[in-house]
């Protein structure tokens, strides 16, 4: 998959047909536009047949569970290589050809990792995403600046624009 910068721009019904037929001729369980080389907002989750497929066009995450948990996915520059990421297991998310369209986990509470891994719903929260994430030019190999980080916080606390003691109880310091 792609990762690249893309914009939200309107699309039609054509652009749609263009990208699924595209995309048909490929292998694998998630892609977007860039995979195809068409500068549009549109990502696709394939957990089986492609009739099965589900095509999210210009998605916005509107909600999404506060409590994270950490994730293990698959490098796709390198093929040996699994990182660790922080995921939600529940998603809201808004979009321009299906409204809203919620994604979770089936559990929330594993027993093993047979179970974690196998559960359908936290694994299309996964996919959704890093499709999301490439097409707003974010990889799982890109590493947080933390020193810009903290800075930008101190900056908004300075402002005004964000409280710190909110941030010392949202995350539980």
């Amino acid at each position: 998959m792609k990762v690249q910068k893309i914009n939200e721009s309107p699309i039609t019904q054509d652009d749609i047909n263009l990208y699924k037929n595209a995309i048909s001729k490929l292998e694998g369980i998630v892609f977007n536009a860039s995979d195809v080389n068409i500068d549009k907002r549109i990502i696709t989750i394939r957990l089986g047949n492609i009739e099965d497929e589900l095509t999210l066009v210009n998605p916005k995450v509107t909600k999404y569970s506060e409590t994270p948990l950490v994730y293990f996915e698959k490098d796709t520059n390198k093929s040996n290589k699994v990182r660790k990421t922080i995921r939600a297991p529940y998603l809201l998310i808004d979009t321009d050809n299906l409204g809203k369209v919620e994604f979770k986990a089936e559990k929330n509470d594993w027993k093993n990792s047979d179970e974690f891994f196998g559960d359908v719903g936290l694994l299309e929260c996964v996919l959704v995403q890093r499709a999301i994430d490439a097409i707003n030019d974010i990889d799982i190999t890109h590493h947080v600046n933390i020193q810009k980080l903290l800075q930008k916080i101190k900056s908004l606390v300075e402002m005004k624009e964000l409280c710190y003691k909110d941030l010392l109880v949202k995350w539980n310091l």
